[in-house]
């Protein structure tokens, strides 16, 4: 089934504590496709993407994250911007390398006619445990839970679950698997990803290949709205 899905950066949404009591951290993106849990927020095109965060030396936090979209550009039900808005309360149990992370996000699409069309926002509560084997090995389970999920199709239950390798001069390796359950869609269906990406001074860079193991059936005739190479270039401070 074809189904288009609202977008996020949280499927291994992590968050850095400052030493002090208090850190307020930035970052901007440009990528060639925004993907969001196996399906293109933009069209198979181009997007931007900013955010501000804010972290207490408790473990709280909150933030607001934007980038451009492009929904059904050629209706009366257009969106061309996504505003994500969330906080929570992250930390770690001592030196035994395991982590958590639980919080709320709510989506919004500001620009979207809701007179024509279900409204697209919505709500998540979502939590994350995650483990460090060693300096090079960490790994993590990831749940969300939405009670009207995108489209006002009902609940939505997102698991997913996550392994990234650091290696030396700034590369990395990850790996990425989820599966996306809506209740009153009738849709369900699991992806993955395997990307590398590079650290170089203040910027990131970030090529990943995005697919699912049946996209004929999940995509629908379309495939590219699911499948493909991307490439990001991000930078934070």
């Amino acid at each position: 089934m074809k189904v288009l899905m609202a977008a996020a950066l949280l499927s291994t949404f992590t968050f850095a504590h400052a030493e002090g009591t208090h850190e307020f951290n930035g970052n901007v993106a440009l990528t060639t496709d925004y993907m969001y849990r196996g399906f293109t927020q933009s069209n198979e095109g181009p997007a931007i993407s900013g955010g501000l965060d804010y972290g207490h030396v408790s473990g709280f936090y909150a933030g607001v994250w934007a980038s451009s979209i492009e929904f059904n550009p050629s209706t009366d039900n257009a969106s061309s911007i996504e505003v994500d808005v969330y906080a929570g309360f992250g930390g770690g149990f001592g030196d035994s390398g395991v982590s958590y992370d639980v919080g709320g996000l709510y989506y919004l699409y500001p620009e979207q006619n809701e007179d024509v069309g279900a409204s697209y926002d919505f709500f998540e509560l979502y939590g994350r445990l995650g483990y460090s084997f060693n300096d090079m090995v960490s790994t993590g389970l990831y749940l969300a839970y939405s009670p009207d999920f995108y489209g006002e199709t009902g609940t939505g239950i997102y698991v997913a679950a996550n392994l990234d390798l650091a290696l030396s001069q700034g590369f990395g390796v990850s790996f990425n698997i989820g599966n996306q359950d809506v209740d009153d869609a009738n849709t369900n269906y699991t992806h993955w990803s395997a990307g590398v990406s590079k650290e170089v001074g203040a910027f990131g860079f970030d090529m990943t290949y995005y697919d699912m193991f049946n996209a004929n059936e999940d995509c629908g005739v379309d495939t590219d709205i699911c499948d493909g190479v991307v490439f990001t270039v991000s930078s934070s401070w």
